[in-house]
């Protein structure tokens, strides 16, 4: 009997946490071109589900300019059009615009990397508060351990996100952390796919796509 009511409470257990961390999904595709040497645009779109993959999030553009002046440095700028759909208010627009750099280090077949990107976003029709910034703005700090499976257009990779609030009026301590475990499939040198995984142990107004997360992309260079 103590038996059967250990296992009831584990099922019950196991029902409540995955309803308080429900799963969300991600559907991007990306296409670049490259400028001239050295420099490269990017156009991107992504469409998210959250609420057990039974509630639209966001539909959002990406549009970036990057440039990578030796093959172990990248920096690049972007502008990030949302049109994200508030739990509580509904469809809002937002802004987002970000820069970032990051620096690669290859060893065998292992690519680590870090990434530093500050960004800024701002709520359409949201005022500021005196415990609400707008725009938020952030530092995302990206480490990242790629595996390069020879012979194969397999690249799995492992990465850990944090993210540091640089202008909350209550708290800027770091308040979120993104790991993600996925991989990249080369099909040839213009098309690619990418699978994933996504654990994020933090939700606010700016990510409310859910605790677990998967996702899919495609990207095509010209």
């Amino acid at each position: 009997m103590n038996a059967c009511k250990t296992v009831f409470f584990c099922l019950a257990t196991s029902v409540t946490v995955h309803a308080q961390q429900d799963w969300g999904s991600s559907l991007t595709l990306e296409q670049s071109k490259k400028l001239f040497r050295k420099f490269e645009i990017t156009l991107g779109e992504e469409f998210r589900l959250r609420d057990d993959f039974s509630t639209p999030d966001r539909i959002a553009g990406d549009l970036s300019v990057s440039y990578k002046p030796v093959q172990y440095l990248k920096a690049g700028v972007a502008y990030n059009p949302i049109c994200f759909n508030h739990e509580k208010q509904g469809w809002e627009m937002r802004h987002r615009y970000y820069a970032y750099a990051s620096g690669s280090y290859t060893f065998e077949r292992f690519t680590l990397s870090l990434r530093e990107r500050f960004q800024s976003t701002y709520r359409v029709g949201v005022e500021e508060t005196a415990k609400r910034a707008n725009p938020k703005q952030f530092l995302r700090s990206r480490l990242k351990l790629e595996y390069d499976v020879r012979k194969s257009g397999f690249e799995p990779y492992l990465s850990l996100e944090f993210y540091k609030p640089l202008n909350d009026p209550v708290d800027n301590r770091m308040n979120k952390i993104r790991y993600t475990a996925g991989t990249m499939y080369k099909i040839n040198r213009r098309h690619a796919l990418e699978l994933f995984y996504r654990y994020t142990n933090f939700r606010d107004d700016d990510d409310t796509n859910g605790n677990h997360m998967i996702g899919l992309g495609y990207a095509f260079r010209f």
